[in-house]
């Protein structure tokens, strides 16, 4: 039996216990909060500030808005390995996990983002040091390779040789007013019989401030004046007599960009 005035202490005591189990479930709802060591961290507490602004822009590429539209991004952490029968399972994957976030919209909704930042990645969201893809005509690999029945290529003949031109700039500041694809021819060259020996260029920034440039890289394209299409494999292309007229055109796709941006450029040479 309780004793008399027991009842209020009894009471006391079972609100005591409550309000305990209330508050640890509280601790245990904010441990999957943002910033909360076993929750999402924001991304400055994971990845240095210029690849975090990469993430950034990434995620707002795959949720189609832009940068501006993004107020926050968190970064998920991995899920709990799972244990049996005091045996921890561990989950290995093939080239790396999978980078989750949860991306803060100015209108308050969260929205979750994937980056497959897994094997040799080399995606600007992936790398600590973020950098524009750069390519043209593969003069190691695919320029040259043929097909079993295809023909040789003769050598350039000395006269188109000396008819040849090549050409040369050694910096360009090209400015960017507008998003989406942008062709900018450079200029031309005549090529020996439309032989390529070399197609190169080079970005002054490999991350460049106020431009965001992310799939697809930038390319030099050699494109033949006689049908306006790029110059990629020697065979495709074959032997042309005399000399050949060329456009080097870069070509890029700006996701997006600040107000007086420019994208410079540097020691291109075709010839």
């Amino acid at each position: 039996m309780l004793k008399p005035g027991a009842g209020a202490g009894l009471v006391a005591v079972v609100v005591v216990v409550v309000v305990a189990i209330v508050l640890a479930g509280c601790d245990a709802i904010t441990g999957a909060v943002r910033g909360a060591p076993d929750g999402p961290q924001p991304c400055g507490q994971r990845f240095n500030a210029v690849r975090c602004l990469a993430m950034t822009d990434t995620a707002a590429l795959r949720l189609h808005a832009t940068r501006e539209d993004i107020v926050a991004i968190d970064v998920v952490p991995d899920p709990t390995p799972v244990t049996r029968d005091g045996v921890t399972i561990l989950e290995t994957r093939s080239g790396g996990r999978p980078i989750d976030l949860l991306v803060t919209l100015a209108d308050g909704t969260v929205r979750q983002a994937t980056l497959f930042c897994v094997g040799v990645n080399q995606e600007p969201a992936c790398v600590d040091d973020p950098h524009i893809d750069t390519h043209s005509v593969s003069l190691d690999g695919g320029y040259h390779d043929r097909t079993a029945d295809a023909t040789p290529v003769p050598s350039a003949a000395p006269g188109a040789i000396a008819d040849a031109a090549g050409l040369r700039i050694d910096g360009l500041d090209i400015p960017i007013d507008h998003s989406g694809r942008h062709e900018v021819r450079l200029g031309e060259a005549r090529l020996p019989n439309g032989l390529v020996t070399t197609a190169a260029f080079a970005l002054v920034d490999d991350w460049p401030p106020g431009v965001t440039i992310l799939e697809g890289g930038v390319s030099l394209e050699i494109r033949s004046q006689l049908d306006g299409k790029p110059i990629q494999n020697i065979y495709e292309h074959g032997w042309r007599a005399g000399v050949e007229g060329v456009d080097a055109v870069l070509v890029f796709d700006v996701f997006r960009f600040d107000p007086g941006a420019t994208l410079s450029i540097k020691d291109v040479v075709v010839r």
